[in-house]
């Protein structure tokens, strides 16, 4: 049986704490930006600290070398690979000024937040562990997926059992329940399709019984989960939904709009989901 005691621990004050380093720590964090960078090694450190291993994995944009962050665990003989991904650069409403203030607080230092306490949490797991478990905090999403298109291409990247994505999880519905919606792929190979759904109804599962929180479902489009949709590997993520932020790609996406205690039950689900597929 699974032991799900570690989804009481989730920290909202360390979920403030990073989204406040990132929101407020850097001026913007576009993907051409020399800030970029600087909250790239932030990321590198803190995954480092946390005991995983780490490396950064480069790609090219805009003739210059960027990076995605990437750390994993794995046991010894891991049965399957998993990637829980989350995007780390942000932009304001003129994308090709990339000095520009964007905080980014919602999108998308809310699902960096999310993905680094659940990796910190998952350290923690009492079990045994089946999967080589890997946590990737991608740049270059809001140029067009770029850094997690580079990621994905890799061969290797092939073997990987599914792909798991935050992107933008602070900004509940404003009217009725706080529904987490769950993205389901819906479109692009049908061939992932049912795995998605299957991946989706244990998401809905956990969220009923064990974090106890209101969802919906939600089309999988236009985040990094979809490179690796294209290549065949299963997707599900966490968002917000209903497209109605009214600070989405705006200098005014800062630390004061999001809703911790939101991002909070985001964070929950995840850790759920991850220790239900991957522990042993």
């Amino acid at each position: 049986m699974k032991d799900f005691s570690l989804v009481r621990q989730v920290s909202r004050r360390e979920l403030e704490r990073v989204v406040s380093q990132l929101a407020l720590g850097y001026p913007t964090r576009h993907t051409l930006s020399r800030a970029n960078a600087q909250a790239g090694n932030y990321l590198l450190g803190t995954l480092q600290g946390l005991g995983y291993k780490t490396s950064r994995h480069l790609f090219k944009f805009g003739g210059k070398e960027c990076f995605n962050v990437i750390g994993e665990e794995s046991p010894a003989s891991p049965r399957s690979t998993v990637i829980f991904g989350a995007h780390f650069d942000s932009r304001q409403e003129n994308m090709i000024l990339p000095n520009a203030k964007a905080p980014g607080a919602d999108d998308n230092a809310t699902g960096v937040a999310a993905l680094i306490e659940v990796a910190r949490l998952w350290k923690k797991y009492p079990g045994p562990k089946r999967d080589r478990v890997v946590f990737a905090l991608f740049s270059g999403e809001e140029q067009g997926l770029v850094g997690s298109t580079a990621y994905a291409s890799v061969p290797q990247r092939s073997a990987t059992r599914f792909m798991f994505n935050l992107d933008q999880v602070g900004y509940p519905p404003q009217k009725g329940p706080k529904y987490l919606f769950l993205d389901i792929d819906e479109a692009g190979r049908k061939d992932n399709n049912a795995e998605s759904a299957r991946l989706i109804a244990r998401l809905e599962d956990l969220a009923k019984n064990v974090v106890k929180v209101p969802t919906k479902r939600d089309p999988a489009e236009g985040s990094d989960y979809m490179p690796f949709e294209s290549r065949g590997i299963p997707i599900v993520g966490l968002y917000e939904g209903e497209y109605r932020y009214p600070h989405y790609h705006k200098s005014t996406d800062s630390y004061d709009k999001v809703d911790f205690a939101y991002v909070t039950d985001m964070t929950r689900l995840t850790l759920a989901f991850l220790i239900d597929q991957c522990a042993g």
